[in-house]
């Protein structure tokens, strides 16, 4: 505002003003306009991923219908999907081993400490990496792929948002302690895949297996539901 009332002002009381000097008013006229849009650009993200975080357990639902919908299984999408949904689902119980009960909240609750150790000493998200396994695998599962197509089309487009989101809250709770792991640790794949001595394991697994027990209910139900829908259309 200011610097488009002093470029008004030059232009009023110096008629015969260099072109430079306007050319500076101008540039920092663009300069400022783009750091708005920019800030409102980032603001309209941090919202939609926001919504997409609190509603993420129910945002599957459209697409799951349209699996059950068009499912063409065979014995080789079914194996491949099966192995898939399992491998995704050992991903988030090693990381809920770790992050705890925070990976159940719908608040945007981020615990007392970010967590580095286990999965997340690898890969930021580590969480979403499994449930990416696992909706490719249903949708492997289906054995259609056009639907495979846009599970992956929606689940990036979904997770990016929300990753955005939380990494927002991140750095704002931990500062300059989150830069520096998002400095040094990748997003969604390892710099290296780490071999089995390099892994971190916890004291146990039970405290995992009992609050991954509403994920591993859903995914037996949507797989019982792909199974028992499946003969009626052969």
């Amino acid at each position: 505002m200011v610097w488009r009332k002093l470029r008004s002002w030059f232009l009023q009381e110096i008629p015969i003003c260099p072109k430079w000097l306007t050319l500076i008013f101008c540039v920092r006229t663009y300069e400022e306009r783009s750091a708005v849009e920019h800030q409102r650009v980032v603001r309209e993200s941090e919202s939609l991923g926001e919504r997409l975080f609190r509603l993420r357990d129910f945002t599957p639902i459209p697409l799951l219908i349209l699996l059950l919908i068009f499912e063409k299984p065979t014995v080789a999408t079914v194996t491949v999907g099966c192995c898939l949904v399992f491998f995704g689902e050992l991903i988030r119980l090693y990381s809920v081993s770790f992050i705890g009960g925070v990976s159940r909240t719908r608040s945007g609750s981020l615990g007392g400490q970010l967590v580095v150790d286990g999965p997340f000493r690898w890969v930021r998200n580590p969480l979403y990496v499994g449930n990416f396994f696992i909706a490719l695998g249903i949708a492997v599962f289906a054995g259609v792929l056009w639907l495979i197509a846009l599970s992956l089309i929606l689940f990036v487009f979904q997770y990016a948002s929300i990753v955005k989101y939380e990494e927002s809250l991140l750095l704002e709770k931990f500062g300059s302690e989150y830069e520096a792991y998002k400095t040094r640790v990748p997003a969604w794949l390892p710099k290296r895949f780490p071999s089995l001595k390099d892994l971190d394991w916890p004291e146990s697994f039970a405290p995992a297996l009992r609050s991954e027990k509403r994920t591993l209910t859903a995914i037996a139900i949507v797989l019982f539901l792909l199974v028992l829908l499946t003969p009626s259309r052969h």
